[in-house]
């Protein structure tokens, strides 16, 4: 029962699912070919529609579950509704499995802030050099990162 466990723990298990399903947009976003580039602030400084449909999953995902909780995410995007499909609400099990560090047990959901990247590595993954890209998720409690989450879409791919 989810009750049964810390909001910490609850976060990081809701969090490491979230980012698989992050991971497994950022693969179907290239193998459909189309990135949907545009420029952010300069040539080198790019967005995709895998950031931007990652960034959507992760935050919705993250909202419905933890509504009181902050969340900044890196690409500057306008509100909208997002679609079913890009919703998790799944958790990580084993996480649950294991003990919230004593000095979090106390946390309450309103006094975190979750920061996203959802695809970091964007240059590199538009140059295809995917060992690079990875789907962060970082959780912070008074202004210090205390637990996240590093998903990496690419790992061990070739």
């Amino acid at each position: 029962m989810a009750s049964s466990h810390t909001v910490l723990m609850r976060l990081v298990a809701s969090a490491y699912s979230i980012a698989q399903k992050a991971g497994t947009i950022v693969r179907r976003v290239i193998a459909e070919g189309d990135l949907g580039i545009v420029e952010k602030t300069c040539a080198t400084d790019l967005q995709t529609k895998a950031d931007r449909l990652a960034q959507m999953s992760i935050c919705s995902s993250l909202a419905r579950k933890f509504p009181k909780l902050t969340i900044i995410g890196e690409e500057d995007l306008p509100f909208e509704e997002v679609d079913q499909e890009l919703i998790e609400d799944g958790q990580w099990e084993e996480i649950l499995q294991q003990p919230c560090p004593s000095q979090y047990i106390a946390i309450k959901e309103e006094d975190l802030v979750v920061w996203v990247d959802p695809l970091d590595g964007t240059k590199e993954y538009t140059e295809g050099l995917l060992d690079n890209v990875t789907v962060l998720i970082g959780i912070a409690y008074e202004g210090k990162a205390i637990a996240g989450v590093i998903n990496q879409p690419y790992y061990n791919y070739q």
